[in-house]
């Protein structure tokens, strides 16, 4: 994928943060660890038509971000599961470092988030599991 202006712009914004969204005139930038940004995004309902740019995105992330309605993505480390996802919905993205997958805090194992939604095609049914995972935490 073309770098748009968007993503250049959620770039420089990203160099203090984990996750920047540039959407129209709104730029939104996060430290908040995982998919809780993501969340927060679906729920104001800001994602919709704009540009992110993340520093980890795992499938869990990817199902949110299509779900969210974004319309372009770059992940500074991506995971394979969410190559796969965004390639199934033609959605565009880019990334500076492919991995297997996300691994968890730990580093012992996979992202519980990026596990919950294994075997899952569908952003909808991702968005519901994964709600539910975070709200049983």
């Amino acid at each position: 994928m073309k770098s748009t202006s968007n993503i250049e712009k959620a770039k420089v914004i990203l160099c203090n943060h984990a996750l920047a969204l540039v959407n129209g005139d709104f730029n939104y930038a996060s430290d908040k660890k995982g998919i809780i940004p993501l969340m927060e995004f679906i729920e104001r309902d800001i994602m919709r038509g704009g540009s992110i740019v993340d520093k980890v995105v795992g499938r869990a992330a990817a199902f949110l971000m299509l779900y969210g309605g974004v319309k372009e993505v770059h992940a500074v480390v991506i995971s394979e599961g969410a190559c796969e996802v965004f390639d199934k919905f033609n959605l565009p993205y880019s990334y500076d470092k492919k991995v297997s997958y996300i691994s968890n805090r730990m580093n012992d194992g996979q992202c519980p988030m990026e596990e919950a939604v294994i075997g899952i095609d569908v952003p909808e049914v991702a968005y519901e599991v994964l709600k539910q995972k975070l709200n049983n935490i």
